[in-house]
């Protein structure tokens, strides 16, 4: 059995879409868990009509508490020989979760593509690793480096033992990847399919795009948290930190410096690359210009 793991918050809007897309999966020994993180909308309304028409939902209210605490309630719950998550406002293809059980028998997780498109049905992007089975290692290089294999937990299925005693950090973002990293730092072989894909839908209001106009220093405890973990397992790409140092110096630069939030930002931001200076400057991964620009940052210049 798969237990299937969605954290709601507020999402009346897109809910009705993503349950419709469980009621019709080809795999049908599934235990649905709905955890209801205090939404303010119709989502109570919505997850209680689903689980009086379908037995294997169980609904499950909490008060407010973030995306980390209501998976990780649902984590604790969870009876499923197997482990997936979903976001309530995305969506998944008829055979999703089939397709991943398959391709999980002879590995310890599976992964899928993961499609981002706008709800017109534009593709913005697509990460996919083809399909193939992988250490461990080649797995978690192809997540840091973020581009075969997304950083969040959906468009992934884990056994249970894989991934029971772990817990997502409760910060209001970058949480996903953390998970991610440790449960794949857990396994010998990842398999990857692209017979199906997850729908993840690029919605103006989501955390993300908050998140790229006012940057939280979560980012900066995730990404020292990555940083560190990178620079002592030397069996990794070089690649894998150069994608985590430019990546936070993308928010970097869409922090309002006027602000006393985004110069502390910086600030900080500043204090962790002297920190990994010497890392940036041995990496072959790094452009020598970009090497002089970290450097010269962390040190204080470009400050306004």
């Amino acid at each position: 059995m798969i237990s299937v793991i969605i954290p709601i918050y507020n999402a009346e809007k897109y809910l009705p879409e993503m349950l419709t897309c469980l009621s019709a999966q080809t795999e049908r020994d599934l235990e649905i868990i709905l955890i209801n993180d205090g939404s303010t909308d119709a989502t109570a309304d919505i997850c209680t009509s689903a689980a009086h028409k379908d037995s294997r939902i169980r609904y499950v209210y909490q008060e407010n508490a973030g995306v980390s605490s209501a998976r990780n309630h649902a984590l604790s719950m969870a009876v499923g020989e197997y482990i997936a998550f979903l976001d309530a406002d995305d969506s998944i293809d008829s055979d999703y979760l089939e397709r991943l059980l398959h391709a999980c028998i002879n590995a310890e997780i599976a992964v899928c593509d993961v499609v981002v498109e706008t709800r017109e049905g534009k593709r913005i992007t697509k990460f996919s690793a083809g399909d193939r089975t992988m250490t461990g290692v080649d797995a978690m290089n192809l997540l840091l480096e973020r581009k075969k294999i997304n950083s969040g937990p959906c468009g992934k299925l884990f056994r249970r033992e894989v991934v029971e005693d772990l817990c997502f950090p409760e910060l209001k973002t970058y949480e996903d990847i953390l998970f991610v990293r440790d449960a794949f730092s857990r396994v010998h072989k990842v398999t990857s399919v692209s017979e199906t894909a997850y729908h993840y839908y690029d919605n103006a209001g989501s955390a993300m795009h908050q998140l790229q106009r006012a940057p939280s220093f979560d980012v900066i405890t995730a990404t020292s948290d990555l940083l560190q973990y990178i620079v002592s397992h030397v069996e990794l790409e070089p690649e894998c930190l150069y994608v985590t140092v430019s990546h936070l110096y993308q928010y970097v630069l869409g922090a309002d410096k006027t602000s006393p939030e985004g110069r502390e930002f910086a600030k900080k931001v500043r204090s962790l690359y002297r920190k990994y200076c010497r890392s940036i400057l041995k990496s072959r991964a790094f452009p020598w210009k970009e090497k002089v620009l970290y450097i010269l940052f962390s040190y204080g210049f470009f400050e306004k």
